[in-house]
């Protein structure tokens, strides 16, 4: 089959951005089970294996957090200067690394390292890069398409189980050995599948060097423009509100499950549950985004997953945990490629990744403090209630933000 590459015929069932969603699904799959739904469970093995604190373990991630999110503008930078495929072939190598550095971790100070290559080479081959493209090639189509390759993400969720049992069974060692050969595996495959598409700025934007070879950092126009303007801070804190919640319960929830009296597998089957339900979801702000509006099915989205807080932060039940999964795979599954694709409508494509990386400082501000916030509390008083009523109230913040955002402004974006 031959397949299209010209962004007008995206509505066609062989244009080429589509294989690259498809491909963007095993991706995020793999990254999202490795070094993010993982972390939790990677937690409660160290904790049960090494008898650490879970302050200090969740501090290990995000610290890898807080460095990656210091490089976001630079991963972005280096994604527009030398293409998504060679970045992701990299990033691959970079996180197979850190897991044979977690393979033969022995103390603290060697799983700080060890998370911190592992995040920041899954920052480099999964999501922004993923989420690059799918800017890069779809227009009209552009939240279904971000929402069809974020479906890795709850994919990722599906395997939670076997990551629990097999962290039980096999240990923290092969565990890792194993991801680490599945990442390199997934060079090659970068390599062949991902093709990047040029999208240079506007001649209005443009910034046109001497020497265009030699390697300088020469921003691109559209980025300090829009670093003056309500949307970038608006869009970023309110995704920082509301991935702090995610970030935290990632790191957090298998631990808070088993601590209620279940096993860590049967905390796996909760995951499994708002993966599944965040499948469905996605499409459905995907579609719903891109015909009504990205604002404010946004916000229904959002308000979902503060409700599934509001439950979490109040029962002990196996059925009330069943009920905050299914509220929070709505909120959750819903408002990640939402709000993804909500920066397309303001930022030109040429500078869309670095923008992302400048506005990941701020959302890590969130991310990196909200786990160890919760290890302190539980480390201190036994109990995760207090954590989550700052979550829910954090992301209830993110909502009324959110209403201040400005109608887009309709200019040149992407000519």
């Amino acid at each position: 089959m031959n397949f299209h590459t010209d962004i007008k015929k995206e509505n066609t069932k062989n244009y080429y951005g589509w294989i690259l969603a498809l491909f963007g699904n095993l991706v995020i799959a793999l990254t999202t089970i490795s070094s993010f739904q993982g972390t939790g469970f990677f937690l409660k093995a160290f904790e049960q294996q090494k008898n650490w604190s879970r302050t200090l373990i969740s501090g290990a991630s995000s610290f890898a957090r807080a460095e990656s999110a210091l490089l976001g503008p630079v991963e972005g930078y280096l994604l527009e200067k030398f293409g998504v495929r060679r970045i992701m072939v990299i990033g691959n190598f970079i996180a197979a690394f850190g897991f044979v550095l977690m393979a033969y971790t022995d103390s603290i100070v060697q799983l700080f390292f060890a998370y911190f290559f592992v995040s920041f080479g899954s920052a480099l081959s999964g999501w922004l890069p993923i989420m690059t493209l799918m800017n890069l090639w779809f227009r009209k189509h552009k939240s279904f398409a971000m929402a069809f390759s974020i479906t890795g993400t709850h994919i990722g969720g599906w395997i939670a189980p076997f990551l629990a049992f097999s962290l039980l069974t096999y240990g923290i060692k092969n565990t890792s050995l194993t991801i680490s050969i599945i990442f390199i595996l997934f060079s090659p495959l970068s390599f062949y599948i991902v093709k990047d598409k040029e999208n240079k700025a506007p001649v209005n934007l443009s910034n046109k060097s001497k020497n265009n070879k030699r390697f300088k950092i020469n921003l691109n126009p559209e980025i300090t423009k829009q670093l003056k303007r309500k949307p970038f801070w608006i869009i970023a804190i309110t995704h920082m509100c509301s991935t702090t919640s995610v970030v935290t319960l990632t790191t957090h929830l298998p631990a808070h499950i088993t601590d209620l009296g279940y096993t860590v597998i049967q905390s796996g089957y909760i995951v499994s549950i708002f993966s599944t339900v965040g499948i469905f979801s996605q499409y459905i702000a995907g579609y719903t985004a891109d015909k009504y509006g990205k604002k404010y099915i946004l916000l229904i989205f959002l308000l979902f997953q503060v409700s599934s807080l509001v439950i979490l932060s109040s029962t002990d039940t196996w059925f009330g945990l069943v009920v905050f999964a299914i509220l929070w795979g709505i909120g959750f599954g819903g408002r990640t490629p939402v709000i993804t694709a909500l920066r397309g409508d303001y930022f030109h494509p040429s500078a869309f990744a670095t923008l992302f990386g400048f506005s990941g400082i701020i959302i890590n501000i969130g991310t990196t403090t909200g786990p160890i916030l919760a290890g302190l509390i539980y480390d201190n008083y036994g109990s995760y209630e207090s954590a989550f009523v700052g979550l829910y109230t954090l992301a209830g913040l993110g909502c009324l933000l959110l209403l201040t955002l400005p109608t887009k402004i309709k200019n040149q974006i992407h000519e």
